[in-house]
């Protein structure tokens, strides 16, 4: 039992810190361009960059 409550803490302590440092940067999520998804010469609906 004592193990699933530290892997709660970790859990909840590692979440809570990832929330902190967005908060703290002030700065939005940015979602990945398309990656691998894209063919050549097609532009990111995300950025607008376009795969060579």
């Amino acid at each position: 039992m004592i193990n699933a409550v530290l892997a709660f803490i970790v859990v909840v302590l590692s979440i809570s810190g990832m929330a902190i440092g967005l908060i703290l940067k002030n700065k939005p999520l940015s979602p990945s361009c398309g990656g691998i998804y894209l063919s050549k010469g097609e532009a990111c609906q995300v950025c607008g960059k376009v795969k060579e």
